[in-house]
């Protein structure tokens, strides 16, 4: 196998994972959980895309590592704002968000 049938398979793989999480937000938005599972999913078929394409071409994995801490921030500060607004509003739905209430 040559490197650009190997790549275009990673990249494939990671494109599905992508659209995947996007689909998932896209119709399972009820939830703040859900949105929050489905930024995960599009956060790991980035970093599933750039970690196999950016190996094969780079030993270098500095990016990846900001890549995938940022991703983790994202993570803990959306888990976050998630429990303190169950703290407050008594559950997790959009459509208890709405700034008429404020």
């Amino acid at each position: 196998m040559t490197k650009g049938m190997i790549m275009s398979g990673e990249l494939l793989l990671g494109s599905f994972i992508y659209i995947s999480g996007f689909f998932v937000l896209l119709f399972q938005w009820k939830h703040i959980l859900n949105i929050l599972l489905s930024f995960e999913i599009l956060m790991l078929g980035i970093v599933f895309s750039f970690l196999l394409t950016w190996g094969l071409f780079s030993s270098d994995y500095s990016l990846m590592m900001v890549i995938v801490v940022f991703g983790v921030c994202e993570a803990s500060l959306g888990l976050s704002l998630l429990v303190s607004l169950i703290r407050v509003h008594g559950n997790d739905y959009v459509s208890s968000l709405s700034l008429h209430k404020l």
